[in-house]
């Protein structure tokens, strides 16, 4: 929640493990807003800075120097202009041994020779140089969680706008506090970050006196220490000012990191590189919701694969132009393919008192994006059963590259959306248009946001109207016209044309049929367990 006002995001996390996002073999008529990780685990798309404040909602933190727990002093290279060969760092070069040992926590000395070859493996792989030695501080789970993800303040408007983006996306439903939400996926699944702020890097760890480091999180936090030095990672073009936005850039630098790690692992692997595999120590997990996990993790699944595709066909350099001008839409990171989406603004119309927000996101408007919307759908397939997309899609890679595939036809079509709160004394209500590429498009959306409803035991009280009693209590109105599907949700069907007095809904005419709840469980039983993804990060 930063100055902007955004609702979610992601700056370098580095997940310790996703066991939240394991899927579900039985689900609740009604989803639980919050679910048990059997590990620890870490997020973007509405709310969470603590290191660069570019990706996701920034929320003004504190400096992470720990109080709970001492903390070594932090880890600096010597000067680096002393280095004089690309790939090499204070001597120690990409491809020498370091005589380090994990067993019972790294010194001090151990430390500065794993930053420092870790350091000339990036340079190595990158082809570029550090121009500027990057600390390393060590902390506890408690004090990165305390220190990392708890705003100093919380503006209660921005709050309010955005508990009901979240529960447009049906992810996070009345009496849950987004922010809270957010802040207990996020506390204890974090390995580190990279804070551009302080051009620093953190490492969370069970003992920060003789912490267990892994070199795969050095690599890929470091790759962001150098994005820094050479673009400037506070720079306001690494600042979406909406959720899509937002996610898109983060798969670019996200994307960037996780190859870079991608290719120190083969390296690795095929025995090039003697490595420090030290597993993550930090953390027992917490409590995790799966959709807000699954959308902060998109830029870290999509963007490897994304950056891959440049570097293949246009080199370095292709990927150093978008760090010039990123990417905009989480289409484009998805789909690998520039878009130009739609303009929806829809105009303030609303009568009875019904008020917008204006500082919240782009003028008290959110864009959803195509990856939100996807995640919209998997998550009430999961935990509600809701015949709108395979939950098995999610755990599909598509490419050496990807971890998670974010694609499925109720969102593939997407060209735009405007998401509008609107707030009247205590009652909160939005109004959300979408854009599609066909009218077919339109229509699977329109049948797939159904779906949920059914799914929810929504009573239908007019074509086109529905009333909820659940977490996401109240009315909702579905249009359709074309290419173009507008939801309008208030606390009762009065309300509906209060916000929209233009509001003519649509029923479900179309029969695009579904996959079917029988397979989806199949799906979800087929899924499994084991699920691993690439080290995440979050900025400040």
């Amino acid at each position: 929640m930063d100055r902007r006002g955004r609702s979610l995001l992601v700056v370098a996390l580095a997940v310790l493990a996703i066991g939240a996002l394991v899927p579900a073999t039985a689900a609740a008529t009604t989803p639980a807003t919050a679910a048990t990780s059997t590990a620890a685990a870490t997020t973007t798309a509405a709310t969470t800075t603590a290191a660069t404040s570019a990706a996701t909602p920034a929320t003004t933190t504190t400096a992470a120097t720990s109080t709970a727990t001492p903390t070594p002093p932090a880890t600096t290279p010597t000067n680096h202009s002393t280095n004089t060969s690309l790939g090499c760092v204070d001597g120690i070069c990409h491809d020498d041994p370091i005589n380090v040992t994990q067993v019972d926590g790294l010194d001090a000395a151990e430390r500065d020779r794993l930053l420092a070859r870790s350091m000339a493996r990036v340079e190595y792989l990158r082809g570029e140089p550090f121009t500027e030695s990057v600390p390393v501080q060590v902390v506890d789970s408690e004090t990165f969680g305390r220190e990392q993800l708890t705003p100093n303040s919380s503006d209660p408007r921005y709050t309010r706008w955005n508990d009901q983006v979240w529960k447009a996306l049906f992810i996070v439903g009345d009496n849950t506090s987004t922010q809270t939400a957010i802040t207990e996926t996020l506390t204890g699944s974090v390995n580190g970050l990279y804070s551009p702020r302080r051009d620093e890097i953190v490492i969370v760890a069970d003992d920060p006196e003789s912490p267990r480091i892994s070199e795969a999180t050095l690599i890929h936090e470091l790759t962001h220490a150098l994005q820094d030095q050479r673009h400037d990672l506070t720079s306001p073009r690494f600042s979406g000012d909406t959720q899509d936005a937002d996610l898109a850039v983060t798969g670019l630098y996200e994307g960037e990191a996780g190859y870079i790690e991608a290719l120190y692992r083969q390296r690795c692997d095929d025995d090039r590189w003697r490595c420090q595999r030290a597993s993550p120590t930090s953390g027992d997990g917490g409590a995790t919701n799966r959709g807000i996990l699954t959308v902060v993790l998109q830029p870290y699944s999509d963007g490897p694969g994304y950056v891959h595709e440049i570097v293949t066909t246009e080199g370095w350099a292709g990927v150093d132009e978008r760090m010039a001008d990123p990417p905009t839409t989480t289409s484009e990171i998805i789909h690998r393919e520039p878009i130009d989406p739609h303009s929806v603004d829809p105009p303030s119309t609303a009568t009875a008192g019904w008020q917008r927000y204006t500082e919240p996101g782009r003028n008290g408007t959110e864009v959803a994006g195509e990856a939100s919307i996807f995640v919209m759908f998997w998550y009430q397939a999961t935990t509600a059963r809701a015949d709108t997309v395979d939950p098995g899609t999610l755990y599909e890679s598509e490419g050496e590259y990807d971890s998670r595939t974010y694609s499925a036809p109720p969102s593939d079509g997407w060209a735009g959306d405007a998401l509008v709160p609107y707030r009247r004394g205590d009652d909160d209500g939005y109004v959300w248009t979408t854009e599609w590429g066909t009218p077919g498009d339109a229509a699977e959306f329109h049948r797939a946001y159904t779906a949920i409803l059914t799914a929810r035991n929504a009573t239908a009280t007019d074509p086109g109207i529905y009333e909820l009693d659940d977490a996401f209590a109240g009315a909702y109105g579905i249009e359709r016209d074309g290419t173009r599907v507008r939801i309008v949700h208030a606390p009762t069907t009065d309300g509906l044309r209060e916000l929209d007095p233009g509001l003519e809904p649509s029923a479900t005419s179309d029969q695009i049929p579904g996959f079917g709840i029988a397979g989806a469980l199949l799906a979800l039983l087929a899924a499994g367990w084991a699920l691993a993804w690439p080290a995440t990060r979050q900025r400040e």
